[in-house]
């Protein structure tokens, strides 16, 4: 920890570092319960049971974004960027959250219906409940304490519902009842009762009332751009795992989406550092060049080689992944080795994608975002009916390094107009200013004259 705060702060960001070491704090944390949930849920459910489970999540992460992501995102922006009021902007985000978490709810049941097999309806609505209105109410009392007092602030608020869902695992594994309904219930029973108390801590902290508002036209469109493009992400996050479901490979869905699970823990580290890095990218100085170029290049070159160490090490370790789910997924080993890539293409994407938000261009980065999505779930379709699991994989892979070369190259682009404009509009007023002084000299001559 001392070292990689000792890093930052070279990096010419002492509250950076501070929030790294908070962010690196939290994602331990979350490391541990899902290292936790994975071999337990693992070995309770079984490959075809941790398939279904796995089948179920696939739908929820692009869903989950519109009730969760998008909104927070929104209340960020509008309280820091544009210095809206803090009460009236969080409670129509919490309505907002309420609203189209339960319509998502019902959207997602129907699609799990027919996608997941062989899954009680009971189940499914238990846990969509759960990730799209419970557990994302936590989010914005969360992000009300981010958006005044900081990342290392509301980490202890974060981290509740991370400790409760390792506390649940452990006693419904160990008394022998844990299945996706029981976890569902009882962390759904958790969240909501954490959200209403969270929130209640939250309004009394800065003397406001945080309850259900109406909710702001530019609120909802703000979410809205911001939770297609992370929609669209989550989708070529899990769409993967969606099409193998939706073509009935039960089993390679299950090993598939073990070996996805063990790669994305390479990428909590970069989530950390892009969860404490992106507040900044809203603070835009007019006048100053480059400036989301070079925090991209600064950021993203950091966490890339991270990502490329990652790599290497779990395709040499990924033997293990028999002793920690069980030799009934030793088949998931050369899943493993094609996703390894993965870690450093998200590092190298994500990062330009934050600077083209800096730099205003949000709906340029939304529409690139689903341009992407579209791109891998069409390679999802095409290949895996051919190649099953390595068709779900290369259309991962290819669709990550697409994204990645398509973000850098739109963030060049914007970032030379942006500095183009900057040059004129400078131009335009050395220019007036100028003038103005051949105004004052005149003037001062006729003055002159008159005496």
């Amino acid at each position: 920890m001392g070292r990689i705060k000792s890093t930052v702060q070279r990096l010419g960001d002492r509250d950076l570092a501070k929030d790294t070491v908070w962010g690196l704090g939290q994602e331990g944390v979350t490391l541990l319960g899902t290292l936790l949930s994975f071999s337990l849920l693992g070995r309770s459910l079984g490959n075809t049971g941790y398939g279904q489970y796995a089948s179920l999540y696939a739908i929820i992460g692009p869903l989950g974004t519109l009730a969760a992501s998008g909104v927070t995102l929104a209340q960020a922006q509008h309280v820091i960027r544009d210095g809206e009021d803090l009460e009236i902007t969080t409670r129509s985000c919490l309505s907002m959250t309420i609203g189209i978490g339960l319509g998502l709810t019902l959207l997602g049941a129907g699609i799990a219906a027919y996608v997941v097999q062989g899954l009680a309806m009971t189940a499914i609505f238990t846990v969509l409940l759960l990730e799209f209105v419970s557990y994302p109410c936590v989010s914005i009392a969360a992000n009300t304490v981010q958006v005044r007092d900081g990342f290392a602030a509301a980490t202890p608020i974060r981290l509740m519902p991370t400790v409760a869902r390792m506390g649940i695992i452990v006693v419904l594994f160990f008394t022998g009842h844990l299945t996706i309904l029981t976890l569902g219930l009882a962390y759904l029973a958790v969240t909501a009762t954490l959200a209403f108390i969270l929130l209640r801590r939250a309004g009394n902290r800065y003397d406001i009332s945080i309850i259900p508002g109406r909710i702001s036209r530019k609120h909802l469109k703000t979410s809205a751009i911001y939770s297609a493009g992370i929609s669209g992400l989550s989708l070529q996050n899990d769409g993967d795992k969606a099409v193998l479901a939706a073509y009935r490979y039960q089993t390679d869905t299950g090993l598939y989406s073990a070996a996805y699970r063990i790669v994305q823990f390479g990428l909590i580290p970069v989530g950390s550092f892009v969860a404490v890095t992106h507040f900044r990218f809203l603070q835009h100085e007019e006048g100053r060049k480059r400036q989301h170029l070079m925090r991209s290049l600064k950021f993203g070159g950091i966490c890339a080689g991270y990502g490329i160490v990652f790599a290497v090490g779990i395709i040499i370790a990924s033997p293990l992944l028999t002793v920690l789910l069980g030799p009934t997924f030793k088949d998931s080993i050369p899943m493993v080795r094609l996703l390894a890539p993965l870690v450093p293409l998200r590092a190298l994407a994500i990062f330009p994608l934050n600077g083209l938000m800096g730099l205003g261009k949000t709906f340029a980065r939304t529409m690139l975002l689903l341009l992407s999505a579209a791109l891998s779930m069409t390679l999802y379709i095409v290949l895996v009916p051919h190649m099953q699991w390595k068709g779900a994989a290369l259309g991962t892979i290819i669709g990550e390094a697409s994204l990645a070369v398509a973000a850098w190259a739109l963030l060049l682009y914007h970032q030379n107009r942006s500095d183009r404009a900057g040059d004129t509009r400078d131009a335009a007023l050395h220019a007036a200013e100028i003038a103005q002084a051949d105004a004052d000299t005149v003037s001062v001559g006729f003055g002159t004259e008159g005496i």
